[in-house]
């Protein structure tokens, strides 16, 4: 992966983030735990990744399931199991997601013009 392309990536991985905690992903989780992981809220931080306790991040836009790594940025190591069950993660949409925005004249992730639905699942549900 380009320098840039990861720096995009680290952006998108900010987006789900919503009152100081990460989006929940709208599917069934495989298990309780992994459920509970993805939807933790410490009342002590205001970023899930200043969290020590935050360590599974979810992301919509791209239905990717991640390890939050506490470098001080929105960094992650995408899991393609659970890690409590074994069961397989979704595919990732990463790739479809860039080549869309892309394709539609887009930059990455902080583009003005980027149509609100690339910034939920709402592009790959429709598809679905």
């Amino acid at each position: 992966m380009s320098t840039l392309l990861y720096k995009k990536y680290r952006v998108l991985w900010m987006q789900p983030i919503r009152d100081g905690r990460f989006v929940a992903p709208s599917r069934t989780s495989c298990c309780d735990d992994l459920c509970n992981a993805t939807t933790f809220h410490c009342d002590q931080h205001d970023d899930p990744f200043e969290c020590p306790d935050c360590l599974i991040a979810y992301n919509e836009i791209t239905d990717e399931y991640g390890l939050a790594i506490h470098d001080g940025a929105a960094s992650v190591l995408i899991i393609r199991h659970c890690p409590f069950c074994g069961s397989a993660m979704p595919d990732s949409k990463s790739d479809r997601w860039f080549d869309e925005i892309e394709s539609l004249g887009m930059t990455g992730p902080t583009d003005e013009r980027l149509p609100a639905k690339y910034k939920s699942d709402a592009w790959w549900r429709a598809a679905e």
